[in-house]
């Protein structure tokens, strides 16, 4: 099969339209979120929030009476933690 490189190119630009369909279509959330779609994002407590934000795991601040908090913060705090399970 020979395809042309202005066929290729063509072909590029569609996947790469498909591509930034689906991710828009997929989402991430933004970066700052309410307290409550940060425990939704974390699957964690209401409750749970407020602790790690006060002890400092995460970041978040009260703007106008309810907490704001970082996304990013949950993604590198959950990142950062090593687990281990005891092989050898």
């Amino acid at each position: 099969m020979n395809i042309s490189h202005d066929n290729l190119e063509a072909l590029a630009v569609l996947i790469s339209k498909k591509v930034m369909e689906e991710v828009q279509v997929a989402g991430t959330k933004p970066r700052w979120l309410t307290l409550e779609e940060a425990a939704d994002y974390a699957r964690a407590s209401i409750k749970k929030m407020r602790t790690w934000i006060e002890e400092g795991y995460i970041y978040g601040f009260r703007r106008t009476g309810k907490y704001v908090v970082d996304r990013e913060s949950i993604d590198k705090w959950y990142n950062s933690e090593k687990i281990d399970v005891g092989r050898n």
